[in-house]
């Protein structure tokens, strides 16, 4: 009579169920990864399409988009002058406590600095209300007159994402939004901002801009990283190459998570063939 097997399982049998438990784990975790991104993508887009409607409405009530980071001073002068006419009477434009001067020491401070400033004003809270003077170092008085921010923005100093604004200006969950402005001739050749270790730059594809006509909000993603530098070292001293996202020369993976007013609530990644 032929003895019965012991019941268990044979090194091999629990080999492969072993092998079979890694994979589906390793798979279910790239899953949970991917919606996890999606998920973020799409929230920080819905940021972004807040920001661009604010970005239509000031230029419809301003003549046109604000200055970005990269802005000269004559550009920033030009655009003072555009939304507040009577700053010419005012003798305060030049200079080192000039208008011009202190709204580049405002847009510099961080990559969400620039948008931030235009947008919701001196400490966000809209812009000093006198006319002739509009811009001007504080501290300022809790009861000085305002003019009405175009948009409303709360501060999260925690980075929490309860908020819109923190110590690197427009920000989500935590991390910075940075905007880029079209150049009507140029586009947004030569563009990039690189202030205090942080560098980021506007994107084409196959050597075309996107939004080669508007401007480009570009959310870093949570990483808090922009991604490569078009300058190619850094000591910036290189020349600008710019960002293609078909060129993976110029791209790198800080780039890939970014989100932008470009990628349909997805990310950069997803516009790479």
């Amino acid at each position: 009579m032929a003895s019965k097997r012991a019941a268990g399982f044979t090194l091999v049998e629990l080999l492969i169920v072993i092998a079979i438990i890694a994979l589906l784990a390793g798979v279910t975790l790239v899953a949970l990864r991917s919606a996890r991104i999606f998920v973020g993508a799409s929230t920080a887009r819905q940021r972004l399409d807040d920001l661009s409607q604010a970005l239509e409405i000031y230029k419809q009530k301003y003549g046109e988009y604000p200055p970005d980071c990269c802005a000269t001073d004559a550009e920033i002068q030009r655009h003072i002058l555009k939304r507040w006419p009577n700053a010419l009477k005012s003798g305060k434009l030049k200079g080192d406590d000039g208008m011009v001067t202190i709204a580049r020491e405002q847009m510099e401070k961080g990559p969400g600095w620039a948008l931030l400033f235009w947008l919701a004003g001196m400490d966000a809270e809209g812009f000093l209300a006198d006319p002739k003077e509009p811009i001007a170092r504080g501290p300022f008085a809790d009861d000085e007159p305002r003019e009405e921010p175009v948009l409303e923005l709360s501060y999260d100093s925690e980075g929490t994402g309860n908020g819109n604004w923190n110590d690197s200006g427009l920000m989500f969950n935590g991390n910075p939004i940075i905007y880029f402005r079209a150049d009507p001739k140029t586009g947004y050749d030569g563009k990039d901002f690189h202030v205090g270790g942080a560098e980021a730059a506007p994107y084409m594809k196959n050597g075309q801009w996107y939004m080669p006509d508007s401007f480009q909000l570009i959310y870093s993603g949570d990483d808090g990283d922009f991604g490569s530098d078009p300058f190619g070292d850094e000591e910036h001293g290189g020349p600008y190459v710019a960002k293609d996202v078909n060129d993976s020369s110029t791209i790198t993976p800080a780039d890939k998570d970014n989100v932008t007013n470009f990628t349909g609530g997805a990310t950069i990644e997803s516009e790479i063939d």
